[in-house]
């Protein structure tokens, strides 16, 4: 809540002098304080400040919030009343600014507080919360003396507890009763909390307790209305404003624009919603565009800290302490209070001037001359726009020039733009939108000096409906597409091919063949015009990453995502343009194990240099190499494995005839013969395995120091 003292103006403008014309002239100083008892307080204008104290501005905001201003008169000391939703409450009092004109002081602000239910019942004597039953009151009034009425009669006494007994009904059922436990003067009493009818608390603090906790609980239900009185202190009639931000709907924007005419026409309506329980009776309006940051702060319910339980020391037993060494006291250094004193004056003074300087951004210039032209038959004079434009901030805003009317709960639509625009009708083919047909568009340049708010358009042509289309928001000459129909007067058909594949450079690097290849694409888009009159025609061709277009040069307007091509077709003929796109890739092959076919098919390219052909021929012949070495290792390797199995079956037929046959010795000697070849080969393999090992070794090292271009 800000309340500041006697200023000029409210943050968001003087709006009142918008609509109602007058001037007041200045206090010469303010009056000096009162030596004699205040006098009692008037009732002012009365305690409803609906009527005293209407709305005379309205600042409505694109996000949500919106800023109203109310003014009236005020004589002596007086108090006025605003009623809110309790859920606007927090708004108010984060934004809340009283002024009191004309010498006047506001003097406070006051509202009723919103304690939690739960923690304000508990305040009280008896504790309400959770709905409890009879018997668990009178377990809270132990010690209290009360006064009963049951079916015996009428009985006095202390409580002493509720307790529950076992009891059977006629049919046999066993139940539990609780029983109320009296002391009376004739001794203890028992009587069925069931059989009841009347119960009197005989202390009047706890009966008056009572009595408030249901209070609080009854208030808790009336979540709707919040009553938050101002006090202003003051001598004779004064002038009194009251501002704050509340909850408001996005006001909203809609298009007309009108194509046919030697210039094109545009309309613009603010659709505009009072959702207040308050009418709104010639106020000055201001709609606000942009994103200021609102937010919502729960400043309206009572925070309370949870606090630490020291528990007293009072059996620990007591032991010597040892103190730390103390800081001298001129080794702190305290803050000049002058300085204070000074630097308090200076912050007073940044908030006094905040309004102020807040206020001055929000004036709004002249009024511009109005525009008019006319829609067929119809004159835009009546379309005339009643708003003025104007910067505010970084905000741009709309100062509505006429006051305004618009009762509580209640709607309205007022013209903020009309007149003329530039751009041109155009249609818009992509492919992804519509594979045929291009749109019948317009290329928009907002040529007045207004910024346009996003929303929904509606096309007239010719004076006819053309169809609707949707306007983003656009900064004064700020140009755009907007499309709102099918162009069934044209077709288009997109013939998409693929050049071959082409091979451009190569070169060898630490034995890795780098090699760059191209890659074509070539989109051609057939359009035909049949209509009687020429058609400008916008293909959007979609661009993809590493694709560079080549042809054609450049293009009428790109996006990230596209490039704009604008061809213009004769009246019934057609008409072909071409897009061509090329892609440049890189592929790496290492060269340490790759056939003949492969170094053969570079050996013949024209683009590879013949220092690379000489290097790939190198590197064939020691593969070759290399390759003719492994062969024959494999092939000795195959032997042996052969040798080895016929020793497999010798020794089972060994093992099948008699050691002394003719036929055993026989198997014996051919053993022995497998046995010698087999070590003769093993010589060989090892010879060659080495020999390969020194030639994979050569043809690594030669590819590790090789780089040619």
């Amino acid at each position: 809540m800000h309340v500041v003292g006697p200023v000029k103006r409210l943050p968001g403008g003087d709006l009142m002098a918008k609509s109602k014309k007058r001037s007041a002239k200045k206090k010469a100083a303010r009056p000096k304080a009162r030596s004699k008892p205040r006098a009692k307080r008037s009732t002012g204008p009365g305690p409803d400040a609906a009527e005293a104290v209407p709305v005379t501005g309205v600042v409505l905001f694109s996000c949500g919030v919106g800023y109203f201003e109310r003014a009236g008169n005020v004589t002596g000391d007086a108090e006025l009343t605003l009623n809110f939703k309790s859920e606007q409450i927090n708004d108010i009092l984060k934004s809340l600014v009283v002024l009191d004109l004309d010498g006047g002081r506001a003097s406070a602000v006051t509202y009723a507080s919103q304690d939690p239910t739960g923690r304000a019942l508990r305040a009280f004597g008896l504790d309400l919360a959770g709905n409890p039953s009879l018997g668990s009151l009178l377990i809270q009034l132990r010690g209290v003396r009360v006064s009963i009425r049951a079916i015996e009669g009428p009985l006095e006494g202390t409580v002493l507890g509720v307790e529950s007994r076992s009891a059977t009904t006629e049919k046999g059922v066993a139940i539990s009763r609780e029983v109320l436990n009296l002391l009376t003067g004739t001794g203890m009493k028992s009587v069925f909390i069931d059989e009841l009818r009347d119960v009197r608390i005989l202390d009047d603090n706890l009966q008056d307790d009572l009595v408030k906790a249901l209070a609080v609980i009854a208030s808790s239900r009336d979540k709707q209305r919040r009553a938050v009185s101002i006090s202003f202190t003051g001598k004779g009639k004064r002038r009194v404003r009251v501002a704050y931000i509340l909850e408001a709907p996005v006001w909203k924007t809609s298009y007309r624009l009108v194509l046919g005419a030697e210039k094109p026409l545009l309309q613009g309506w603010a659709i505009v919603e009072n959702t207040t329980d308050s009418d709104w009776k010639d106020v000055g309006l201001s709609l606000v565009s942009g994103r200021p940051i609102a937010f919502i702060m729960d400043l309206y319910t009572p925070l309370y800290l949870p606090r630490p339980v020291v528990q007293p020391e009072l059996f620990a037993g007591l032991r010597p302490q040892a103190y730390e060494e103390g800081v001298e006291a001129e080794e702190y250094y305290d803050e000049d209070e002058d300085d204070a004193e000074m630097l308090a004056e200076e912050m007073m003074s940044a908030k006094s001037a905040a309004p102020m300087r807040r206020a001055k951004k929000m004036e709004a210039p002249s009024a511009a001359p109005m525009m008019s032209a006319g829609m067929g038959g119809m004159a835009m004079e009546s379309m005339a726009p009643q708003a003025t434009g104007s910067e505010v901030g970084e905000l741009f805003s709309y100062a509505v020039d006429a006051p305004v009317s618009i009762g509580r709960q209640s709607s309205a639509m007022l013209p903020i733009i009309a007149g003329g625009v530039g751009g041109d009708k155009i249609s818009i083919y992509n492919q992804s939108t519509h594979d045929k047909h291009p749109y019948n568009g317009f290329r928009l340049k907002n040529t007045t000096d207004l910024a346009l708010l996003s929303g929904p358009v509606t096309i007239f042509d010719d004076g006819v409906y053309a169809g609707d289309a949707t306007v983003p928001n656009l900064q004064p000459d700020e140009e755009r597409l907007i499309s709102y129909a099918l162009d069934l007067a044209c077709t288009v058909d997109v013939a998409p091919s693929s050049g071959p594949e082409e091979l451009i450079s190569g070169r060898i690097v630490h034995g890795t063949l780098i090699t760059t290849h191209k890659y074509t694409s070539v989109t051609e888009y057939a359009v035909k015009n049949k209509k009687k009159s020429a058609k400008t025609v916008l293909i959007e061709h979609p661009t993809q990453p590493g694709w560079e277009i080549i042809e054609p040069k450049d293009c009428d307007e790109e996006t990230p995502n596209l490039n704009r091509y604008e061809i213009v077709v004769k009246a019934n003929a057609a008409r072909k343009f071409t897009v061509k796109a090329e892609s440049i890739e890189s592929q790496s092959v290492s060269l340490t194990n790759v056939d003949s076919d492969f170094i053969g098919f570079y050996l013949k390219a024209k683009v590879i240099s013949a220092e690379v052909k000489a290097a790939l021929e190198a590197i064939l012949a020691l593969q070759k190499a290399l390759n003719e070495i492994s062969r024959h290792r494999a092939t000795i390797e195959g032997q042996i494995s052969e040798l080895e199995e016929e020793q497999s079956r010798i020794r089972s037929n060994l093992d099948s005839v008699p050691s002394s046959s003719d036929l055993y010795a026989r198997y014996l000697k051919k053993l022995g013969e497998k046995e010698d070849d087999i070590e003769r080969l093993q010589v060989q393999l090892a010879e060659l395995r080495d020999a390969e090992e020194m030639q994979r070794k050569g043809l690594n090292d030669y590819l590790g120091a090789l780089e040619v271009e």
